[in-house]
């Protein structure tokens, strides 16, 4: 609740009544100023909710564009999944660039005992070699926010070819087993291209969209 001088009475944190004649001066002014600020973010978080909104359709437009031009409209999968573009203006002083990127959920159990399988492996098969294999499993499963590092374990699914090492193998088939893409994300950026022909990145942050 935003309180005002014409409140006789505020509520405070705790959930007390207090008369505002006793409210300190400095916190009906912060009281002011937080309304002020508030009020001017949850309108700017509106117009940025609109804005993404206007890119979308801007940018599924020119994906339409493309794929017609191409002669691959209507094909089956075309357009779908994940996928980037990026598009400019006629003199190229504006860029847009959008990039649709899957988040990868990951059952914890499954991928428990891929670690162990993986471990065994290594520990089976100390080697020059499974240098790089041993610095994959390291990042994959141990990332700095302790969660798994889903690029990493792509990386390693890489070699699922070409080491046919059981333990690796059944690995491999428990991390395929464990993922689960729980949604996407459309990630959008908007530049203006400079005097020295680079390009000005517009900050705009689209994350909690």
């Amino acid at each position: 609740m935003i309180h005002s001088k014409k409140h006789p009475v505020w509520i405070n944190a705790a959930g007390d009544q207090v008369p505002v004649k006793f409210v300190p001066k400095n916190d009906i002014e912060k009281e002011k100023l937080a309304a002020d600020v508030l009020a001017a973010a949850l309108k700017a978080s509106e117009q940025l909710a609109k804005l993404h909104a206007k890119m979308l359709a801007a940018t599924e437009a020119v994906k339409a564009m493309v794929k017609e031009q191409l002669g691959i409209e209507g094909r089956k999968g075309v357009g779908k999944g994940k996928g980037s573009l990026t598009w400019y203006s006629f003199d190229k002083s504006i860029k847009i660039e959008a990039d649709m990127n899957e988040i990868s959920r990951w059952d914890e159990p499954m991928m428990a005992e891929a670690l162990n399988l993986l471990n065994t492996y290594l520990n089976e098969n100390l080697s020059d070699a499974n240098i790089l294999i041993k610095g994959l499993v390291s990042d994959a499963f141990s990332s700095n926010k302790g969660t798994i590092d889903t690029k990493k374990v792509f990386q390693l699914l890489k070699y699922e070819d070409q080491i046919k090492d059981k333990n690796f193998q059944s690995a491999c088939k428990l991390i395929r087993k464990a993922q689960d893409v729980d949604r996407t994300k459309l990630y959008m950026r908007i530049a203006t291209r400079q005097e020295d022909g680079s390009y000005k990145y517009i900050n705009l942050n689209f994350s909690a969209i």
